[in-house]
């Protein structure tokens, strides 16, 4: 449950910031404040992670974000300008609780390579599975009721499944480093190995922002319900996950994610290339399915160089790098919509995963 926020959270900040203002823009806008500060809060709060630990440390965010988040829906509810819509979807990802980082760092301890790599997979599976639940949930609120309820049940399930998560008895042992070089208020160090795997993180988040962005406008340009074309994507992200985690695939780590960059990228160009909405539907799946092995690659690339006592800021970087990426993605999408046109905002989308797929072609090697 604690990955449904991911899953709910953008899909109902943009559908009730459009409610509210109007604008595609300002929704847009207000996607992309929450997502920049997820990014900013991330490093910090997997830092307080590996000092103070993952129980206190999901308490206090689960807490916090849902006061935020009672905020946000108090600005929407009184009309208030776009600006304080904004501000308070900043405020409440900042808070964003470190669930992935925590449950990563878990997977990260076993120590066989195999069963790694089929845990971070179930990660991977997890986190596509919410994005088709949480859509789909979203989309059943606003077919009825008003948009800003879809906030109200994000808040309610994120706060619930992160407490959940904060009870498992594997996260009981996710113990801080009391005494170790890293402190909250600074970051380990990087190498050029990790600021690579993240540059081509972000660029792919990038790639999904726009997207998404993308496959709303073009959901509501068909008459279609936009939950389910974002689920679509997610199921074929789920089938690609689950294949991922029972298939060894040929070729190095890099290697196998810069081919589904590729192909995510190109299939992107499809999108809107037929008319009915069952088209783009079945054109989403594949879409989804191209990229959904990306998430446990890149989990991986990052466990493999990151030392064990910085891991969740390792991981908690990894949030970093989809969320800044989704960010921009999301507010550049919006501004194209509204002032060239849907295809731009696609075309954007589709260069950004072909531009990350073609920046590892090189690095293969070195990264492997």
């Amino acid at each position: 449950m604690c990955y449904l926020l991911s899953g709910m959270v953008n899909l109902s900040l943009l559908t009730s910031a459009e409610a509210a203002s109007g604008s595609y823009a300002v929704a847009g806008a207000v996607v992309g404040a929450y997502s920049t500060a997820v990014a900013i809060a991330a490093p910090i709060w997997g830092r307080v992670v590996d000092r103070r630990g993952a129980r206190r440390t999901l308490a206090l965010t689960a807490v916090v974000q849902t006061l935020l988040f009672a905020g946000y829906i108090a600005v929407a509810a009184l009309g208030l300008p776009a600006a304080a819509l904004i501000v308070t979807a900043a405020a409440a990802g900042s808070c964003s609780p470190p669930s992935s980082a925590v449950a990563k760092k878990v997977f990260a301890a076993t120590s066989e390579s195999g069963a790694r790599r089929a845990l971070f997979a179930i990660s991977g599976l997890f986190t596509e599975t919410v994005f088709v639940i949480g859509p789909l949930l979203v989309g059943l609120v606003t077919a009825f009721g008003q948009p800003i309820v879809a906030v109200v049940v994000t808040a309610v399930v994120s706060a619930v499944g992160v407490l959940w998560l904060r009870s498992a008895p594997a996260v009981r042992g996710v113990s801080s480093v009391p005494g170790s070089a890293l402190s909250a208020s600074r970051p380990a160090s990087w190498t050029s190995r990790q600021v690579h795997v993240l540059a081509v993180v972000v660029l792919g988040a990038v790639a999904i922002g726009a997207l998404q962005v993308s496959v709303v406008a073009h959901a509501e340009r068909l008459g279609a319900n936009s939950g389910l074309f974002v689920a679509a994507m997610a199921c074929g992200g789920v089938l690609a996950s689950f294949t991922y985690g029972g298939v060894a695939l040929p070729g190095s780590l890099p290697a196998q994610l810069s081919v589904a960059l590729g192909l995510y990228g190109l299939l992107i160009l499809t999108l809107g290339a037929g008319p009915a909405a069952v088209v783009s539907v079945l054109l989403l799946v594949l879409i989804g399915a191209a990229t959904g092995p990306a998430d446990a690659i890149e989990a991986l690339l990052i466990a493999e160089h990151t030392p064990r006592d910085a891991q969740s800021q390792g991981f908690a970087a990894l949030t970093t790098a989809n969320w800044l990426g989704f960010a921009a993605g999301s507010a550049l999408a919006g501004v194209l919509i509204e002032q060239v046109a849907l295809t731009a905002a696609i075309a954007l989308a589709a260069a950004a995963a072909l531009v990350a797929a073609l920046s590892l072609l090189p690095a293969r090697a070195r990264l492997a």
